[in-house]
C-alpha cells in the first residue's frame, strides 16, 4: 500500500495546487486577494470547530478539559505563533498576485523547503543528508523549468510578499509538526486559524479594505478556495504527523504541478517543452527523497508485472 502519510502530502498537493487558478480568477471578478485570505482562514477555524464538536459531542465536556490540560503555556504560544504563521502565509502568497506575475510567485513561495531544513537543523540540529539535499535541488531546478517565470518582471514589493509568505508556511509546518505531538490535528487547525482569521480580519479593518459587494462568480470562487484551503490544511498536518516536516515540505513540490494543470484546463495555459522536462525532473526528485519512495515505486512496478 501507499505510505498513508504520501497520502495524505498528495490530497494537500492538490488542494492549495488548485488555490492559485481560483484565486486568480476570483480576483479578476473583483474580489481583493486579502479578503480572500480572510475567508479561506476563517473557513478552516469554522468547519474545524464544528467538526470537532460533532466528533466529541458524546463527552464534548470531558474532552475540552482533557484538551486545556494539555495544552500548557509553551504549547499555548506555540499554537498562537502558528496562528501568525497562517495569517503571514495567506496575505504575503496571495497580495504577490498584485505586483508579480503567478508564475514566479509560485515559484519563490516553494522557497520554503529550504526554510523547513534551516529551522529544522536550528532548532533540532537535525542533518540534511546528501541525497535528501540533492533531491531539494533538484526540485527546485524542475520548479525553475517548468514554472518558466520572465524575470525581467519584478516589483521588489512582490518579491518580498511572496518570501515573507514562504517563511511563514515553514514555520507554520514545523510549529504543527511539534503541536500535533500534544494535541489533536482539529484541534490545533481551530485554534490556529482562529488566530489568523483575527490577525486578518485586523489588518481588514485598519486598511479599510473588508467589502462585502462582489459578483456571484467571486463568492463562488471565494467559497470553492475556502473548501480547498480546509481540506489542504487538514492533509497537511496530518502528513507533518506521519512522515515528518521537512519530508512533508520535499514532496509538496508536487504542488505546482496541480497548479499548471489546473491552469491548462481553466485559463488556456499550455506547456512548453521546458516545462515539460521539469515535471519529469520533479518527479525524479520526489522519488530519491525517503526509501519508503523507493518501496513505493518497486510496489507500482510488481504491479505492473502482475
Amino acid at each position: 500500500m501507499i505510505p498513508k502519510g504520501y497520502l495524505y502530502v498528495i490530497c494537500c498537493a492538490c488542494s492549495f495546487g488548485f488555490i492559485p487558478t481560483l484565486a486568480k480568477l476570483t480576483y479578476n471578478e473583483g474580489a481583493s486577494l486579502e479578503l480572500v485570505a480572510f475567508f479561506r482562514i476563517i473557513a478552516g477555524s469554522f468547519l474545524m470547530g464544528i467538526w470537532s464538536g460533532w466528533s466529541y459531542r458524546k463527552k464534548l465536556i470531558s474532552v475540552i478539559g482533557q484538551t486545556l490540560q494539555a495544552i500548557n503555556r509553551p504549547i499555548a504560544l506555540l499554537v498562537v505563533v502558528i496562528g501568525i504563521f497562517i495569517a503571514g502565509m495567506s496575505l504575503g502568497y496571495l497580495s504577490s498576485y498584485k505586483y508579480i506575475p503567478v508564475s514566479l510567485s509560485v515559484l519563490l513561495f516553494f522557497t520554503f523547503p529550504f526554510w523547513v531544513l534551516l529551522i529544522n537543523f536550528i532548532i533540532d540540529g537535525v542533518a540534511v543528508k546528501p541525497l535528501k539535499l540533492l533531491a531539494f535541488i533538484l526540485a527546485f531546478s524542475g520548479l525553475a523549468l517548468c514554472l518558466g517565470p520572465n524575470w525581467h518582471v519584478l516589483d521588489p514589493r512582490g518579491i518580498a510578499l511572496v518570501l515573507f509568505g514562504s517563511l511563514c508556511s515553514a514555520g507554520m509546518i514545523v510549529g504543527a509538526s511539534k503541536a500535533t505531538q500534544v494535541i489533536s490535528m482539529p484541534d490545533l487547525i481551530f485554534l490556529s486559524n482562529t488566530i489568523g482569521a483575527i490577525i486578518v480580519g485586523l489588518i481588514l479593518f485598519v486598511s479599510d479594505s473588508f467589502s462585502m459587494s462582489h459578483t456571484i462568480g467571486g463568492w463562488s470562487g471565494i467559497a470553492s478556495i475556502c473548501i480547498l484551503f480546509v481540506l489542504g490544511q487538514l492533509s497537511l498536518f496530518a502528513a507533518t504527523k506521519f512522515i515528518g516536516s521537512a519530508q512533508t515540505s520535499l514532496m509538496l513540490n508536487i504542488e505546482p504541478l496541480v497548479t499548471i494543470a489546473t491552469a491548462f484546463l481553466l485559463l488556456g495555459e499550455r506547456l512548453i517543452l521546458s516545462q515539460s522536462i521539469g515535471v519529469a525532473v520533479i518527479l525524479i526528485a520526489l522519488f530519491m527523497t525517503s526509501s519508503e519512495s523507493s518501496k513505493f515505486i518497486l510496489f507500482i512496478n510488481n504491479n505492473k508485472s502482475d
